[in-house]
């Protein structure tokens, strides 16, 4: 985290922040807990974050303290309180940590909820808006009894609370999603083995989900008091967490004539609902379990069950529109508008907080692994402004990274009562030098070409290795730089391939199953030698380093995968290597050991009778470039472009295939069955140019290029970098034109557009 941003405002809060039992038990609660704060803000660790949720129940534990009254305490006691909580909090944490292998999508919760409390507590801090909205919330609802040291004057202490719950335990049902996610994948992954055409659908069923949503009974007349005050609750379960929620709801959007009735309904429903429709809101368990733990601990150990009424409903009311906000009450038939932070002040926050928190969530599911993920972020809050910008320090966020963030936030929740100039959302990216190795591992479709082939190219690499060796030992000898160790070890990894150990073998096999990975990452395939495209014999400066560096990566994966670890110096009867480290950790000449496979393998398959060619979709890449060429005057040949530009323009012609599916397109080979497309409807056109150019326009805003009136390509800057409805007439009729024309381009590189 920059040091300039989160940890102000965090401190900020704390500065103006005073504890009940400080002040009046004589506890150092603030100090202990900001000590906390601070270390995790230094190094984010679950470690770390695993002291602030201990320190927050700690000083938050269930006592029968009024701890709204300002009289001292003179009696110290001991309430060996169970934490429900904490335990499905370390639980989370584990089903993480275990089982993301097992699901395609899935990132950390566990730090995660611990920064989206900190950014509550900046934006409380710096936002004079917010502060007035949650204060009124309070002082306007009958609950008098919360943490104040004069009267009417709220105490910080009562949003810290209340927020804690809220942000802290939000995600706890996340295990519940998890299971869900493994089964469908599970499921899917198996009839897709038999057809890619099969769809499964799966569903997780409660025998009896009224157990879960119950609180149990330990004092019959625990809502008593609650419904003096609301007479209408009297018809609703408030040992029933979805109907206490409800009621929540009910009474909190009351100016929308929302019917607690048909909430309370709903959500009696929505575990069907969610089973029916194929997807699990965690934020939905997450809520009742606090509610169950909560339920419990204040008929045990509370003399006022006012405290739970009222704040924890509160806090457990926001985790629950954390996501059902959005996802049910903005739809039919409850059709909400974006939230104002009047009408729920702490599910404002936590939709909020939960949407900008990206910095450092470790990836745990496979495709997640595999993609960019935010580092860092320079933070700017005020009364007027809320700026985020997200640093990358490798690769691009992807599609409209920071427009889609910002645009989600924007129909959700009502910014401009907080912050009149309004939200901005910025994603800085790496620049060209580093943009093609982020391509994602999981998007790689590398085909099954060398499965017959595999052994005999493992041998191949083995020879071209022996030459490699043999060239650097000699010239090791003549500098008198060899041991009788090194010796040995040379003369075990320069034996014929028969003779290898088994470790040896499959590490030349593992680099021979790459090839085809390695080829599609720069738009290549392997193809058979009477096949008619050209054979690329050589790899452009940048595509070598790019591979690489892949290379470099899967050899990594490779002995970790076999129980090696860093070290120094290198032992290899130990598993200690002292190349397991970052690309540009390594010296020249041990990155010189992934070069040269590199630059073999054009050698290396044609070897094999084998050759490799550009794939027909980056054939179609260039000539939808050269296409556009002829339209716009001074624009460089496709081969001239940046790497970073050409792979956009990979990324387009890959993300052209998506769109031409989305209306029941398929482009296949010329050979393939079906009659071509020779003309698209002009309304069909229109559809594609939109789509093409908002995508190209997303994808350049995260690549770091900005909108200007003359075009420079040092500065990136482009004066098409609007939206479609900004977009000049001219500019416009050539996107429309590529369409009109991209039948016959399909055709020019042997490829062809079917009706599916």
């Amino acid at each position: 985290m920059t040091e300039n941003d989160l940890q102000k405002y965090v401190d900020n809060f704390f500065e103006n922040l005073v504890l009940y039992d400080d002040q009046k038990n004589g506890h150092h609660y603030k100090d202990l807990f900001k000590a906390g704060i601070d270390v995790f803000l230094e190094k984010e660790t679950a470690y770390n974050a695993y002291e602030i949720y201990q320190t927050f129940f700690m000083i938050y534990q269930i006592t029968a303290e009024e701890k709204s009254e300002t009289e001292k305490i003179t009696e110290s006691s001991i309430v060996n309180e169970p934490n429900t909580l904490l335990e499905l909090v370390k639980i989370m944490k584990k089903y993480e940590e275990n089982t993301g292998d097992l699901i395609e999508k899935q990132r950390d919760h566990f730090i995660h909820s611990v920064n989206v409390f900190l950014l509550g507590l900046a934006i409380y801090a710096q936002n004079e808006n917010y502060r007035e909205a949650f204060q009124n919330y309070v002082l306007e609802s009958p609950y008098k009894k919360y943490y104040r040291f004069k009267k009417d004057e709220i105490s910080n202490e009562e949003f810290l609370y209340r927020w804690g719950v809220a942000a802290l335990f939000h995600d706890i049902g996340y295990p519940v999603e998890i299971i869900g996610k493994q089964l469908n994948k599970f499921i899917n992954d198996g009839v897709k083995s038999i057809s890619s055409t099969y769809v499964a659908d799966t569903a997780i069923d409660f025998k009896d989900f009224n157990e879960f949503n119950t609180i149990v009974k330990s004092d019959p007349n625990f809502a008593d008091h609650f419904t003096e005050v609301y007479p209408n609750a009297k018809f609703l379960n408030l040992f029933k967490p979805t109907d206490i929620m409800a009621h929540k709801i009910a009474t909190d959007f009351e100016s929308y004539d929302v019917d607690v009735k048909k909430v309370a309904k709903h959500l009696d429903e929505f575990v069907i609902i969610m089973g029916e429709n194929g997807f699990i809101d965690h934020g939905f368990f997450s809520a009742i379990l606090v509610l169950n733990s909560y339920g419990h601990l204040m008929q045990k150990y509370a003399k006022n069950y006012d405290f739970f009424f009222y704040p924890i409903v509160d806090s457990a009311t926001a985790i629950l529109l954390h996501n059902y906000y959005r996802n049910v009450l903005q739809k039919e038939p409850f059709e909400l508008p974006a939230l104002h932070p009047t009408i729920s002040p702490l599910a404002y926050l936590l939709i909020l907080c939960d949407e900008l928190q990206e910095w450092n969530r470790q990836p745990f599911g496979i495709k997640d692994k595999a993609r960019s993920h935010v580092n860092d972020l320079t933070l700017t809050i005020d009364n007027e402004r809320l700026d985020v910008d997200y640093i990358v320090h490798s690769g691009s966020m992807g599609l409209g990274f920071s427009e889609d963030k910002q645009e989600l936030l924007k129909n959700v929740l009502f910014i401009p009562a907080i912050f009149k100039r309004g939200l901005n959302v910025f994603t800085e990216v790496d620049q060209d030098k580093n943009i093609m190795r982020e391509i994602v591992k999981s998007e790689i479709n590398a085909p099954s070409t060398l499965l017959r082939n595999v052994e005999l190219l493992a041998m191949k690499i083995h020879e071209q290795y022996i030459e490699t060796a043999t060239k650097q030992f000699n010239e090791d000898k003549k500098k008198k730089k060899i041991t009788k160790k090194d010796e040995q070890k040379f003369k075990e990894k320069t034996k014929p391939f028969d003779q290898l150990s088994s470790h040896l073998k499959i590490a030349n096999i593992r680099q021979a199953r790459s090839i085809p990975r390695k080829l599609n990452m720069i738009g290549c395939e392997l193809a058979n030698k009477a096949d008619k495209r050209p054979a690329i014999t050589e790899f452009s400066k940048e595509e070598v380093i790019d591979l690489a560096i892949f290379e470099h990566d899967e050899w990594c994966e490779e002995k970790i995968g076999q129980g090696w670890t860093y070290g120094e110096p290198r032992d290899d009867s130990k598993l200690i290597h002292d190349c397991l480290v970052p690309w540009d950790d390594l010296t020249p000449e041990v990155q010189q050991y992934d070069i040269d496979p590199v630059e073999n393998i054009p050698s290396l398959v044609d070897s094999i009778g084998l050759k490799i060619v550009r794939s027909k979709i980056r054939m179609l890449t260039i000539e939808m470039h050269e296409f556009y060429q002829s339209k716009e005057k001074g624009t460089k040949d496709f081969d001239e472009l940046p790497e970073y530009i050409k792979y956009s323009n990979y990324k387009q012609a890959d993300f052209l295939v998506k769109i031409l599916a989305e209306l029941g397109y398929d482009v296949v080979d010329v050979s393939a069955p079906g009659k071509a497309v020779e003309l698209f409807d002009e309304e069909v056109v229109e559809y594609l140019a939109e789509r093409e150019h908002n995508a190209w326009y997303k994808l350049n805003v995260n690549l770091g290029w900005k909108y200007g009136s003359v075009r420079d390509e040092k500065l990136k800057i482009n004066p098409n970098l609007v939206e479609w409805k900004l977009l000049k007439p001219k500019k416009k009729n050539i996107n429309r034109r590529t369409f009109r024309n991209l039948p016959q381009m399909c055709k020019n590189v042997d490829l062809k557009i079917v009706k599916n």
